[in-house]
């Protein structure tokens, strides 16, 4: 997909998939954690958790399955420090259920 054929609506529906996964590498850790003003292990222990299969780190989410960084307003607060997964939907990567999801991906042809 080209950047020019996906509009975001800002609905906040990528941030709201229940059971949605976001792994976070060393890297982005570090940055999220600095944009926060936190330090890294704080971050770690209380805005990450294992993985479901052991491998690395992911972000947590909140107990209705949506982004703890979401805003009621449908605004990342991490926006300029997001996670890659976070930056690359849908230009680089979608689920099978991404274009019932996204309202964005709907009408787009494939």
């Amino acid at each position: 997909m080209k950047p020019n054929d996906f509009k975001c609506r800002m609905c906040g529906a990528c941030c709201r998939i229940k059971d949605g996964i976001v792994r976070v590498s060393d890297a982005e850790i570090a940055r999220i954690a600095a944009f926060l003003g936190m330090d890294e292990a704080a971050f770690i222990e209380r805005e990450t958790e294992v993985a479901p299969d052991r491998k690395s780190l992911i972000l947590k989410s909140r107990p209705d399955g949506s982004c703890a960084y979401l805003t009621e307003d449908n605004i990342c607060r991490i926006n300029s420090v997001k996670p890659e997964k976070c930056r690359t939907f849908p230009f680089e990567w979608t689920n099978p259920d991404s274009d019932a999801v996204c309202p964005g991906l709907t009408k787009l042809e494939r």
